[in-house]
Order: C-alpha cells, then sequence, then structure tokens
C-alpha cells in the first residue's frame, strides 16, 4: 500500500515511517498540510496517517483538499489532543480511524493488514 505521511513531530513521523516500511508499505512523509498537496498532486497514494493539527493547518481542512486528489483514499488521523468533539468533527470528514496518540504499533499494524485484504 502506498501511505502518505502527514506528521509534523520529526521524532514521531520518523517512528511511523520506519515501523510502516519495516511492514512492508511504501512511505511518503511530509510535515505541512502544503507538503502534503505537494505530494499528493505528484504520487498516487491509498492511505493517508495524519496528525489533526499541523503548523499550517487542521485535517478538518485538510481531508478534503486531498480527498481531490484521490476520493477513495482511506484516512487514519492521529491526535494527542483527543476528545469526543474532536472525533465527531473528523468523523465528519468520512475518515477511517481516529486514533490517540501515543498509536500502539500493533493496533496499527492491525489496522493496516485489515485495509490491505
Amino acid at each position: 500500500m502506498n501511505i502518505l505521511i502527514v506528521e509534523d513531530d520529526f521524532l514521531y513521523r520518523d517512528t511511523l515511517v520506519r515501523m510502516v516500511q519495516e511492514w512492508g508499505h511504501a512511505v511518503i512523509a511530509t510535515e505541512t498540510g502544503l507538503a502534503a498537496l505537494e505530494a499528493a498532486a505528484a504520487v498516487q497514494f491509498d492511505l493517508v496517517l495524519m496528525d489533526v493539527f499541523l503548523p499550517d493547518t487542521t485535517a478538518m481542512d485538510l481531508i478534503p483538499r486531498l480527498r481531490s486528489f484521490r476520493p477513495d483514499a482511506n484516512v487514519i488521523t492521529l491526535t494527542g489532543q483527543s476528545s469526543r468533539e474532536l472525533e465527531l468533527r473528523l468523523r465528519e470528514t468520512g475518515i477511517t480511524y481516529y486514533m490517540a496518540k501515543p498509536v500502539q504499533p500493533s493496533e496499527l499494524k492491525s489496522i493496516l493488514d485489515h485495509m490491505c485484504r
């Protein structure tokens, strides 16, 4: 699966990239919404794994723009500021999964494995 990871925290992004690549997926990683849009315009992706709060935008604003490149792509959002209200707002954008940080590797791997079937 081709996965676009959008995460502004370098260490967390690097950890996600290494894990997801070890599980056999191709990864493109960016740290801002603008960079994610540029990557989406250049490369096809099957899944977006993204932080909710980025330096230049939020997932609520970015998801519809990313969907213009790939309407059927799955989206998994990650946040360290989890709340029921936030989850409901994100679900309105059509996300596939909502995950609170820190993400458990086994849970993420299980989700990705399921999505590959």
